[in-house]
């Protein structure tokens, strides 16, 4: 029994999407304001302060709308790693 107990579980395995290991984030909202990104078509949005993180090389650029990054989506926070 525990064999096709494993069986189904590893084909199971292969049926799973492949998720991306990084998105490309839009700037939707710049400073002096909160900052917000935005992913998948702008289905997803992070604002600063709420469920946005920036790495420090992120952080120490000026952000415009409508330029792009690279970010991690990680639970319901955004991880923008750097300008694209």
């Amino acid at each position: 029994m525990y064999d096709t107990d494993m069986a189904r579980r590893l084909k199971s395995l292969g049926k799973q999407p492949v998720r991306p290991a990084w998105y490309e984030a839009v700037c939707e909202q710049e400073r002096p304001q909160p900052l917000i990104f935005s992913i998948a078509d702008g289905n997803i949005r992070a604002e600063q302060g709420v469920n946005l993180t920036l790495t420090a090389t992120a952080a120490a650029l000026d952000w415009e709308k409508g330029e792009r990054a690279a970010a991690i989506l990680s639970g319901g926070s955004l991880l923008v790693i750097d300008r694209i």
